[in-house]
């Protein structure tokens, strides 16, 4: 048996910046357990399987982490909108894509893919901040005196704000420690971030540890930066609408952009997370007689 793939660079339109996601065509016939092996023989944050919708929309995406099955995650989105508007003659202004949160609806414009993401959840911790300061290996007193909690756009991450960038970009976190607290509190992992400072964009520097999914640390992060946004909106920012730019993925050498927004709607918060992508590779998974 072989399937078509690629790997595409989500969250940033240069090659071998971003974060990789592997993308499998017609996967319907595949098994979840090939799956599985098949996202941790590719060794990446997430191996999207594309399959024919069972409802209204474009296309149905299974996501897989090297060690499970995830309903949602930002950047494999990213990667499987972009590679199905390149089976198309023409562009899409807009797509569906089914996952296991349900549908989530993406905005095609200008070379970005701007995905609605689900309602936040918010939830708060018995974690403390000494707990956490030493689980990143920090002084507590680096730590922003601002709520730690966790916030789920379509996956929890345990969210934590830092003073300044200097003290995000040194750091060297206990991962067997995240991992233990994490699990604990049913989070996918630790997102923290800082603000720049500055008025000129990208607004906030975010890094997202993640080694209980197969993951020491993420490059760049859509679900993660969905919650970030989401808790900006409800703890800093006391407006209707708005939006701003994030990079993640310096320290590891893979700078992405992405494109954060939120606005207040009757529903609850409607969280919007995009970013561009590019194909990096092309090939062929050849699966002998794997099913």
């Amino acid at each position: 048996m072989k399937k078509r793939m690629l790997q595409i660079d989500a969250f940033s339109d240069r090659p071998l910046l971003g974060n990789p996601a592997a993308v499998v065509f017609d996967a319907d016939d595949l098994s979840t357990e090939i799956m599985q092996r098949i996202a941790r023989e590719m060794n990446l944050s997430e191996t999207v399987f594309l399959l024919r919708p069972t409802g209204d929309a474009d296309y149905r995406a299974r996501i897989f982490t090297p060690v499970r099955e995830l309903p949602f995650a930002g950047h494999p989105t990213i990667a499987a909108a972009h590679a199905f508007c390149g089976e198309q003659s023409r562009m899409p202004q807009s797509l569906t894509q089914e996952c296991g949160i349900g549908l989530v609806p993406i905005r095609v414009e200008d070379d970005l893919y701007t995905m609605t993401q689900a309602t936040p959840q918010f939830r708060d911790v018995p974690v403390t901040k000494a707990e956490l300061a030493e689980a990143i290996c920090l002084p507590l007193d680096m730590l922003a005196d601002s709520p730690h909690q966790i916030v789920s756009t379509g996956v929890p991450w345990l969210l934590l704000e830092l003073h300044d960038l200097q003290a995000l970009a040194g750091l060297r976190p206990d991962l067997g420690r995240i991992e233990r607290i994490c699990h604990g509190l049913g989070a996918a992992g630790l997102t923290v971030f800082a603000d720049s400072g500055s008025e000129a964009a990208p607004r906030l520097r975010v890094r997202t540890f993640a080694p209980g999914e197969g993951v020491a640390e993420d490059p760049v992060c859509g679900s993660g930066n969905g919650a970030i946004a989401a808790w900006i909106a409800t703890h800093r920012d006391a407006v209707p609408r708005a939006g701003y730019l994030s990079e993640q993925g310096i320290e590891k050498g893979r700078r992405g952009l992405v494109h954060a927004g939120w606005e207040a709607t009757v529903e609850g918060l409607r969280i919007t997370i995009g970013g561009a992508a590019c194909i990096v590779l092309r090939g062929e998974l050849d699966l002998g007689d794997a099913s």
